[in-house]
């Protein structure tokens, strides 16, 4: 029994989940909401952006190039590739 675990345990395949840019963008607007933060200025409203200007604040922060608080370490935890579909999406 104990090999049968073993075995199973050494050739399971971790489990990805496929990554969907719409939740992480659902994810932005808790802070960048243009009807929440439109006074304070604290927070930028993303709305109007291209994807493009979106794509290169990300990977400012991403790489240290701008700085924050929070949104380095968010933009840590995602591939250029993720960042450009998420960029792509918050555009439309």
């Amino acid at each position: 029994m104990r090999w049968l675990l073993m075995w199973l345990l050494m050739t399971a395949q971790p489990v990805h989940a496929e990554f969907n840019p719409q939740s992480v963008v659902m994810n932005c607007l808790i802070c960048h909401d243009s009807e929440k933060n439109s006074s304070s200025g604290e927070v930028p409203d993303l709305a109007g952006l291209t994807s493009a200007e979106l794509h290169q604040a990300l990977l400012d922060f991403k790489y240290d190039r701008r700085f924050a608080t929070l949104m380095p370490r968010i933009a840590k935890g995602y591939s250029d590739a993720e960042i450009q579909a998420v960029a792509d999406w918050l555009s439309q």
